[in-house]
Order: structure tokens, then sequence, then C-alpha cells
């Protein structure tokens, strides 16, 4: 076995080395029980909406991604509120046009 010149007798590798965030100390809310009871209870399409968005924002509370959280958290909330505000409008439409 003969060594070629300017060739090293071993190959040192480094060892990969991953970097990675810890979760939130401070996480932001989620609203994932809200979006549970409007996908059940209100308007089902943006209560799944709703639901996918809480469970960004879950997932990126664990990553430890702040500014995906959060906007992932408004979006839940709002689609919440909205899903809420249809559900609510549609048993005052029912309740109305049965009493009338």
């Amino acid at each position: 076995d003969q060594q070629y010149p300017g060739q090293p007798g071993t190959v040192t590798i480094q060892p990969t080395v991953y970097v990675t965030q810890d979760p939130l100390a401070n996480p932001v809310n989620d609203y994932l029980c809200y979006s549970i009871f409007t996908t059940l209870c209100c308007c089902l399409p943006l209560g799944i909406a709703a639901l996918i968005y809480s469970i960004l924002t879950r997932d990126a509370n664990h990553r430890g991604d702040q500014i995906v959280a959060e906007k992932s958290s408004r979006l839940a909330r709002t689609l919440n509120h909205v899903a809420l505000g249809i559900g609510i409008g549609f048993i005052i439409l029912v309740i109305v046009l049965t009493v009338v």
C-alpha cells in the first residue's frame, strides 16, 4: 500500500450538528377548543379552517417559531369569531322563521 504525496493517512469526518430551537417559554394561544366548538356547533367549513390554523399555531409553539405562531393564532381566532357569528346568525334566523 503506497501513499501518494500530499495525502494524509487518515480522514477526519466532522459530526453533523443540528441547531434546533426550544419550545416557546410563553406559548401563543392556539384556540384549539374554540376551533373544535365552532367546527361542531357553528359553521363547519370555517371551523375546519380555524382548526387547521390552531394546529399550525401549536406546532409553531413547539418549534419555537414565535412569528408563525402569532400569525396562525390571529387567523384561527378571526376564523372562529366569524364562524361563531354565522352560527348565531343562523340560529336567530331559524328562530325568527319558525315563530313568524
